[in-house]
């Protein structure tokens, strides 16, 4: 069940917007904080690590290669999960991607102003923390507003801005890196390597968003496969390059609580924190800017099929966004970053990744062996090898969740059913 907008998404994004949003929604505030909680885990061999992690995000990413590469409309996992498993299953998984979203955004938002303290503690407490908050929220929706190649062209900005400290600390620290205290490279503990392997594999979550705004690029199927695959790689070797410099140029990484900072200020001196200090700011505002766009598309996808109030799906005559989606993401997203507090929340991000990648990765098996003559712009290669390695990293990922958090999460995933069922039964009537 759709609505009859005769206003239409304009197709703006290229391959360089889609990429950027790519890599902005993967490289942000946790490679300003992860180095230091991997390395005490497994010590020098985690420049392996994400190498290793890369690959098997890199099988997920593939899934979601040949999946965008059958689509042209605006939805990502949520159309994927639906045409695929049924409108119940498909509108269970956009809810989540939808919750997340503006869970995601309020918790960013929030995390600014712990940055923003390394300036200034006064700017990120009482009134002023809430008036940034608010003015960042409320800036970046109304940008997006404007037009999505105007988002795009900010998410472009905050993606270069912020790669550009971490090239300077990866280029600059090379020089200064220290052999010695990479020799015990190939040495790990296996107890602690699983514990590694997760967070690095937790580092890798959002690229998923990549596909979201599909009906606003210039030539989905063609381009969203290429940019999975650019982008994965890409963030690898940024990780990887970033992890060796943090480990052979400060050896007290595994104790740091800002590792990045404190190995910049080992060989930059002062001018160190503060390029790391800046690279976190533009890294969170990065991912805000990210979700300020597709946050608001979820919602238009669930609502132009019917499943939540019709005023959500309606697109602006002039600019072609989903303005009213937009209003409601933000103002629910302004809400929750000044009233709440977001502990469980950030971990539950995590879950609502993997409810997306699995059904992405069943429904490459699936529609092969059921729609084999749907047409594909990038399939596989291998058959089912890939998909099947990308389903047994989730529910190995999945395996390593706390219990409480699957429960509430789940819990969360229920309260959306009352709306599934009402729109269906105004369906039958």
């Amino acid at each position: 069940m759709s609505n009859n907008n005769v206003q239409k998404f304009s197709r703006l994004l290229n391959r360089c917007d889609i990429i950027c949003l790519g890599i902005n929604g993967i490289v942000g505030a946790g490679i300003f904080l992860l180095p230091g909680r991997i390395a005490a885990l497994a010590g020098p061999a985690s420049i392996f690590l994400y190498l290793f992690c890369g690959l098997l995000c890199l099988a997920i990413a593939l899934c979601f290669a040949e999946m965008g590469g059958m689509y042209q409309q605006t939805g990502g996992a949520y159309l994927y999960a639906r045409d695929t498993f049924g409108p119940m299953i498909g509108f269970m998984v956009g809810w989540m991607i939808w919750l997340s979203s503006i869970i995601g955004w309020a918790t960013m938002a929030s995390g600014f102003l712990l940055y923003l303290g390394y300036f200034s503690p006064s700017l990120s407490e009482g009134w002023r923390g809430k008036v940034i908050v608010a003015t960042l929220i409320i800036s970046l929706s109304s940008l997006n507003f404007l037009g999505v190649k105007i988002g795009a062209r900010i998410i472009n900005f905050f993606t270069i801005s912020k790669l550009i400290p971490i090239c300077i600390f990866v280029t600059w620290g090379f020089s200064h890196v220290e052999v010695s205290l990479l020799h015990s490279i190939f040495f790990f503990d296996v107890k602690n390597i699983g514990g590694a392997a997760i967070i690095a594999l937790f580092a890798y979550t959002g690229f998923e968003h990549l596909s979201v705004p599909a009906g606003e690029m210039l030539n989905p199927k063609r381009d969203i496969p290429k940019a999975f695959f650019l982008v994965i790689i890409g963030s690898t070797f940024i990780y990887i390059f970033v992890q060796t410099v943090a480990i052979g140029t400060f050896p007290k990484l595994a104790q740091s609580e800002k590792p990045l900072a404190d190995a910049a200020a080992s060989f930059l001196g002062d001018r160190g924190g503060l390029l790391i200090a800046v690279g976190a700011l533009l890294a969170i505002a990065g991912i805000n800017s990210g979700i300020a766009l597709t946050g608001p598309r979820n919602l238009y996808a669930l609502s132009k099929d019917g499943f939540l109030p019709e005023l959500f799906s309606k697109i602006h005559p002039q600019f072609h966004t989903p303005h009213i989606a937009i209003i409601v993401c933000a103002s629910m997203t302004l809400i929750l970053s000044l009233t709440g507090t977001f502990e469980y929340l950030v971990f539950a991000s995590v879950l609502v990744s993997l409810l997306q990648y699995i059904p992405t990765c069943l429904a490459v098996i699936v529609l092969r062996r059921k729609k084999p003559e749907i047409s594909r712009s990038y399939k596989i290669p291998g058959g089912y090898i890939i998909p099947s390695v990308a389903l047994m990293t989730c529910f190995w990922l999945l395996c390593q969740v706390k219990i409480v958090v699957i429960v509430a999460t789940l819990a969360g995933m229920m309260l959306c059913l009352p709306f599934y069922f009402l729109r269906k039964r105004k369906g039958q009537t």
